[in-house]
Parts: structure tokens; C-alpha cells; sequence
């Protein structure tokens, strides 16, 4: 059973960076540390754990945008894990989590490759594509809660 949490050790914490680096940055090219930004502090961190081995499978983030409106990223699956419904089960999570915030609006920055995976779940894409690093572009998608 995968369960969602957020992360309080230095070792849990530890454990979620190095999934966002494997999935999110190493695939690039990029180095250690770029799975950080500076709104580490301010954001609400979470990660899903598989219960029978104590792994972590999934990670997501969460902080406001402007008012009204909540900005999740750095969401990611262990290569493992992923196409087993544990995004969809980060994205549920993370949607109910922006609801008790308060926010109307979820959205995030979506690699234009992801988009897809997104408007399933009901975003739309609301602007233009932007470079992110190299070749890589992303829009801004978003759904109202």
C-alpha cells in the first residue's frame, strides 16, 4: 500500500531530494543540488512511501503562487513505480491539500511532454511555452478546484 506523507527527518528529506535528482534533473545532464530552488523553505513537502518496503516512490511540492492560487512542481516517480497510478495518487493528494489552503487554482509548470498526462486530470494550459534549461519548454497549466 503507498501512503502519502510528508517528510521530517533529515534522512527522509535526504531520500526525497535524491528522487527528484534521479527522475527530474540526472536524466538531463544536470548536477546535484538543481533539484532545489529557492522556495524549498516555503513549500509543504510530500512524498509517497510504499508501506511493505519503506521506500520512496513519489514526491511532490506545494506553495502558493500569488493569492488564490497554488503552485504544486517538482512532482516525481521512482522509474519503478511509475505508469502504477502513484502520480495520480500525488496529484489527488496535493489537489485536496491546495482545497484546505484555500486556493481556487492549482497549477504548475509542465514540461511540454507532460502535458497530456495533465489535461487528463483537468488542467488547461493558460500561456505561452518558456525555456527552461536547454532544450527543454514548459507552460503554465492549471485547474480550478
Amino acid at each position: 500500500m503507498i501512503k502519502i506523507v510528508s517528510p521530517k527527518t533529515r534522512e527522509e528529506f535526504k531520500a526525497y531530494y535524491e528522487l527528484r535528482f534521479e527522475v527530474l534533473r540526472k536524466p538531463w545532464g544536470l548536477e546535484k543540488g538543481t533539484e532545489k530552488d529557492d522556495f524549498e523553505p516555503i513549500s509543504k513537502h510530500f512524498m509517497a512511501v510504499d508501506d511493505s518496503s519503506g521506500d520512496i516512490v513519489g514526491v511532490i511540492k506545494l506553495m502558493e503562487k500569488e493569492p488564490g492560487v497554488g503552485w504544486f512542481s517538482h512532482m516525481a516517480v521512482s522509474k519503478k513505480y511509475q505508469n502504477s497510478g502513484i502520480g495520480k495518487q500525488l496529484l489527488t493528494f496535493v489537489e485536496d491539500e491546495a482545497r484546505k489552503e484555500g486556493y481556487p487554482v492549482l497549477g504548475c509548470m509542465s514540461r511540454l511532454t507532460a502535458t497530456e498526462y495533465f489535461t487528463r486530470a483537468g488542467y488547461i494550459i493558460n500561456g505561452l511555452p518558456s525555456h527552461y534549461f536547454g532544450t527543454t519548454q514548459v507552460v503554465w497549466m492549471e485547474k480550478k478546484l
